[in-house]
């Protein structure tokens, strides 16, 4: 039984392995080591991966980045390892150029942040600048020079210069960082498109609008033919800007072609706003459109030549409540008070609307991530196929794994709010996980219902075999917890999580818990063997470990007893499978054996034909098998001892013998027999 188990644990092990093995599709990579030339002088250098040699321009497949996932796996399966190299370092150029344009764009957000959090705090210390001015010509009106009344004045007018020039100060920071922003050309670039972007915004609904006031007018006027002309041009405008950007969409940002194709969107813009400002009739600029950065910086200097020409007197200067002229003087304060105050609200404005401004500008950088995820999905399709056809994608894994880490500004609360719209709004960001969420559920419940179907039919079928309920249960519930453990992993997949590194932990915490967990796995293995061999079944009366009892329960770790005092005994597998086990319900027939020790001075010829014909009378004993009772004299020092066998139904073993005693005991009554009792 010992070596039994023991092939059981190692067979056990070995399916393990093989699953994990088979479910992971590894693939061996040995580099031999290099000679270091520099060893002499313990300098050691890394090794620099270089990427691998192919020439874009080459390319076929990265000439239409939109092509589906699908359509690509098949151009690409004709295609020589040379091709592929070529494809690679196309797609690689593709999405370098989609990580600079979203680069840009963080970077412009992150000025933009800057400028709108100066902007604001220059807001807050003219606000405080206006209060503490306030407050020291209040108290001028009572101080008499040198008093400390007067003294307080011009603490207050001090903290009111104080807070002016701190304000100017900020607002310096701000004006710079608007001009760097205007100075750089690729941020520059990132502005305008974000601020075209509000303009198709704009312009889709002012198309909308249009449609419905079209609605409202008679088919056959002239106005409604004037508007239909104006909504057919916005229209024809707003599909030749998607258009444009659709054809640039294949070219690096680099390129000639890119530049062209950037020429051919701000053409196409520019019919937009035209078309747009036709139906509306308002040719003003508003803040999302195009120059909404320069009116931002105008109004910066504005409110930095206000600053300047505002001047407050401190510092041990004479202060007076009244007088005229360019001090403090009341008239004075309350038109600096006022200016300080208009300057404030024009700067809270502004930063309202370079907010307006960042938040398309959060739109584009989302738009840019979503576009870069599609393009790195058919990256890795080029790659998978490089991979299958000898070549060697590491370098550009790496460099996708580099890019495809995002840094998200938490404390931009509102700008928060607007990336988790637009991405849920994107068709690679909540779109495409809405459906993969939606397929992940779905095979979930398809395989649970699937397998549950499965098992009960299983099950079924069983009964109708030769098979323990032990192992009937066993494989019904690895039918149906296993069907679903295969249909989270096949789930996993819609939601792009790769099987190999999953499997590769189970694997490994498999041989873990195998050594942590040795004794239970070998009651495990014993449980296995019981269910192989089936020595007994629930209900049968068994003798397992010295324990004689009622089978009440069996698992794969351990079988539980109920004796005849009802006590249940839990018996380790383990316990079970290495000791003796006696299967006293094994067939449907069972011998019962009753033992008397009768005196010597009965008759023994008597007491044994007695005890024959008290067993044949009862209607349960059964004269087949042969013979139907035996009755066996021992002779022993103070008693002979007769023993009676005969057999009945396994169902009827323990009333029968039951019943046999009670009728022995009537009849050794009547005929005066004695039962023999040792001293």
């Amino acid at each position: 039984m010992f070596r039994s188990r023991v092939h059981a644990i190692f067979l056990l092990t070995g399916v393990i392995g093989v699953l994990v093995i088979w479910g992971i599709p590894a693939r061996s990579q040995f580099e031999e080591p290099e000679v270091n030339p520099m060893a002499e002088t313990e300098v050691q250098t890394e090794k620099v991966e270089l990427a691998p040699e192919g020439d874009p321009k080459a390319a076929v497949t990265a000439k239409e980045p939109d092509v589906p996932v699908d359509e690509l796996q098949l151009l690409v399966k004709p295609l020589s390892l040379e091709e592929l190299l070529n494809e690679a370092a196309a797609w690689q150029l593709l999405l370098k150029g989609k990580v600079e344009e979203i680069s840009n764009a963080e970077v412009a957000v992150k000025r933009q942040n800057r400028s709108i959090n100066k902007q604001q705090e220059v807001a807050g210390s003219l606000d405080e600048a206006k209060k503490a001015l306030e407050e020291s010509d209040k108290a001028l009106k009572s101080a008499v020079p040198g008093s400390p009344q007067y003294q307080e004045a011009a603490k207050k007018a001090e903290e009111a210069k104080e807070k002016l020039k701190k304000a100017q100060e900020g607002l310096k920071e701000a004006t710079d960082a608007k001009k760097e922003l205007k100075q750089d050309d690729t941020l520059n670039e990132a502005l305008k498109k974000a601020e075209k972007t509000g303009e198709q915004e704009q312009a889709q609904k002012t198309l909308e609008e249009a449609n419905k006031e079209r609605e409202k007018i008679d088919a056959s006027s002239p106005a409604y033919n004037a508007l239909t002309q104006k909504i057919d041009a916005l229209d024809k405008a707003i599909k030749a800007v998607e258009e444009a950007e659709k054809n640039q969409k294949g070219f690096a940002p680099d390129s000639p072609e890119y530049k062209q194709g950037t020429q051919k969107i701000e053409e196409a813009n520019t019919q937009l706003k035209k078309a747009r400002e036709a139906i509306t009739g308002n040719t003003s600029s508003s803040s999302g459109s195009t120059g909404a950065a320069e009116k931002s910086a105008e109004k910066l200097d504005e409110a930095a030549a206000t600053i300047e020409n505002t001047n407050i007197k401190a510092n041990g200067e004479t202060l007076t409540a009244s007088s005229p002229g360019p001090g403090n003087g009341q008239g004075n304060v309350e038109k600096k008070g006022q200016q300080l105050e208009k300057t404030a609200d024009n700067l809270e404005e502004n930063a309202k609307n370079e907010a307006e401004l960042k938040n398309k500008l959060v739109v584009n950088a989302t738009n840019l991530q979503s576009a870069r995820t599609a393009i790195v999905d058919r990256f890795n399709v080029i790659l998978e196929e490089l991979d299958r056809k000898g070549g060697d994608s590491k370098y550009y894994r790496k460099y996708i794994d580099a890019i495809a880490k995002a840094e998200i500004d938490v404390s931009d609360t509102q700008g928060l709010g607007v990336r988790l719209i637009s991405w849920l709004k994107s068709d690679e960001g909540g779109l495409r996980w809405a459906g993969n969420l939606g397929k992940f559920v779905g095979i979930v419940l398809a395989s649970a219902i699937v397998f549950q179907i499965l098992g009960v039919i299983v099950s079924k079928l069983l009964k109708l075999s030769n098979t323990s309920k032990l192992m009937r249960q066993f494989i019904v519930i690895i039918i149906k917890r296993g069907g679903i453990f295969v249909g989270v992993l096949l789930a996993l997949t819609a939601l792009e999580v790769s099987l190999a590194p999953v499997l590769a932990v189970l694997g490994g915490a498999s041989f873990i818990f195998a050594f942590a967990l040795q004794s239970n796995l070998g009651n495990f293995a014993s449980g296995l063997m019981l269910m192989v061999y089936k020595p007994f079944d629930v209900g049968d009366e068994v003798e397992l470990a010295g324990v004689f009892g009622t089978v009440d329960s069996i698992s794969l770790a351990s079988t539980r007893l109920k004796t005849l005092t009802a006590d249940l005994v839990t018996i380790p597998n383990n316990t079970v499978w290495e000791d003796k086990i006696i299967n006293y319900s094994h067939d449907r027939y069972r011998r019962i054996q009753i033992t008397i020790r009768s005196d010597y001075n009965n008759n023994i010829s008597e007491v044994r034909k007695t005890l024959v014909e008290v067993a044949k009378s009862h209607p349960s004993v059964l004269e087949n098998p042969e013979p139907p009772v035996t009755g066996e004299i021992e002779f022993e020092e103070y008693y002979v001892q007769i023993n009676l066998w005969v057999w009945t139904k396994t169902a009827e073993f323990w009333k029968t013998k039951s019943e046999l005693f009670s009728m022995i005991q009537e009849r050794f009554e009547k005929e005066k027999f004695s039962i023999a009792t040792p001293p």
